[in-house]
């Protein structure tokens, strides 16, 4: 499971699982622990908050900046309609999830 939130808590957000193979694609950022840069499709994204609390910022590149309305924090880039790019941290495996190759037996 993989989440994150924005400063003031107000916005949640979490990442089912990754596959394997997109476990290449994840990038350590310069902070001190377990927190993750990556790159997902948007509809694996979950997203808990009140309505009001999520604002689109439109950059001139494309890009589309999702940001809280009360702490200003960058909740995730759309980087295309499909594609968002955001920070997480890994918070242990679902056991219910499916199995990952290395465990099957």
């Amino acid at each position: 499971m993989y989440r994150g939130s924005c400063s003031c808590q107000a916005i949640q957000y979490e990442i089912e699982h990754i596959d394997e193979l997109e476990a290449d694609d994840e990038t350590l950022t310069q902070t001190d622990t377990s927190k993750l840069n990556m790159t997902v499709e948007k509809e694996r994204l979950v997203v808990d908050c009140a309505p009001s609390s999520l604002a689109e910022l439109h950059e001139a590149n494309g890009e589309t900046h999702h940001v809280c309305n009360v702490c200003g924090s960058v909740i995730f880039v759309e980087l295309c309609p499909n594609k968002v790019r955001l920070e997480v941290a890994f918070t242990g495996h679902d056991a219910l999830a499916e199995p990952h190759c290395q465990f099957v037996l």
